[in-house]
């Protein structure tokens, strides 16, 4: 069954997230796209361990931390208490160890979590006593595509390293949480992105309820019909910046902002990810990865995504640290992010095109981005 807006339950964010990663791996046979979910799915058992989740997150959270806890966390010796590091965590689960990467199994189980929310939140769930409706649900499990693929001997060798490889690349970006790039502030901006409330789930409060019946509004009649809609729009987005929002409209209010702080942040990144390609190339004689490189328009979304990391990298890197060293973690930033090890860093016949890109997007991080052409508060 295919999912919809009418057949979704009211349910928290990040199980609806969950559902849908579920819905997303076990509806595509395709290894590119289970890359793609593997790594959400990393992100989204990482932030169960967030210490700063909204309250309707926390159930679903406190219900990961404990499926997932004997991996992250160890064994704890009976009788003993949570480590000092569990005070901001509810239920007194301790933080995630700085080095800790996910194994194997812990992704199989994600897996087979992220299963049984896909039927709770989209299919009725089998019929029947709770054991036997528990062992339906598995064996319905381990018929499916996905599961048999990674099971198998010779199928799970091909894709099971990568799939892992991505699993633990998402819960590495979902620890350590939004990226100073994404979160630059940005003027209040009157005029969201198109995408805003597409899927989306119906946020609370009374504003917005008056967005959504605003939008589903027939065709205005005439020129001035169209007018008042959207100076309300407008007063509407207006109030989602302001500092006084009441209590029942914060939610909805959270979420337009960091739609549109998103967006914002996502096209100013694109702008210092296509410099660097482009100074890449201009150092490199046109050649990238031992083939001609492609202009940055004839490329997939999915394709540049790698770049975006290298920006990223560039844009947030630590104060005092070199050109060299700036240049050599984002291109590890790159080549993770297709899941591949780096060249050696200190042999890499690269490393010149490397640094041209890397400073040429540090010139355009500093140097100012211009916003989009929308209307903002000013």
């Amino acid at each position: 069954m295919s999912p919809s807006a009418g057949a979704m339950q009211p349910i928290v964010r990040r199980f609806l997230r969950e559902v849908a990663i579920g819905y997303g791996l076990f509806s595509t046979r395709d290894p590119e796209e289970w890359k793609l979910y593997f790594e959400d799915l990393g992100k989204l058992c990482a932030e169960a361990w967030h210490d700063d989740l909204p309250e309707e997150d926390r159930a679903w959270a406190a219900a990961r931390r404990e499926r997932f806890g004997k991996w992250v966390e160890g064994p704890r010796p009976n009788g003993t208490g949570p480590q000092e590091t569990a005070s901001a965590l509810p239920s007194g689960h301790s933080a995630v160890p700085e080095r800790f990467t996910p194994p194997w199994p812990m992704l199989l189980d994600a897996v087979e979590a992220a299963f049984l929310s896909f039927l709770d939140g989209f299919e009725a769930a089998p019929a029947g006593e709770s054991e036997d409706a528990a062992a339906e649900a598995m064996s319905r499990l381990h018929r499916t595509y996905l599961w048999q693929a990674f099971s198998s001997g010779d199928t799970a060798q091909k894709h099971g390293r990568v799939a892992l490889r991505a699993f633990q690349k998402g819960f590495a970006l979902g620890r350590r949480g939004r990226s100073g790039s994404m979160q630059r502030p940005i003027p209040p901006m009157l005029e969201p992105p198109w995408y805003w409330g597409a899927g989306l789930p119906e946020y609370p409060g009374p504003t917005a309820a008056r967005e959504r019946a605003i939008r589903a509004l027939p065709d205005a009649k005439d020129r001035n019909e169209w007018a008042s809609r959207k100076q309300e729009l407008l007063e509407i987005y207006a109030s989602a910046w302001r500092e006084d929002v009441p209590d029942e409209d914060r939610e909805w209010a959270q979420a337009y902002r960091d739609c549109c702080t998103g967006h914002v942040n996502r096209r100013r990144l694109e702008a210092i990810a296509r410099s660097a390609y482009e100074s890449y190339l201009q150092s490199s004689g046109g050649v990238f990865d031992g083939a001609p490189g492609r202009t940055w328009p004839n490329h997939t979304d999915r394709e540049l995504e790698p770049w975006r990391a290298f920006a990223e990298r560039v844009d947030d890197a630590p104060e005092g640290e070199s050109e060299l060293e700036m240049a050599e973690a984002a291109a590890r930033e790159y080549w993770d992010t297709l899941y591949r090890d780096a060249p050696p860093w200190d042999s890499d016949p690269d490393r010149a095109h490397w640094l041209a890109a890397a400073r040429a997007a540090r010139a355009k991080a500093l140097a100012g981005y211009e916003l989009p052409k929308r209307r903002w508060l000013r």
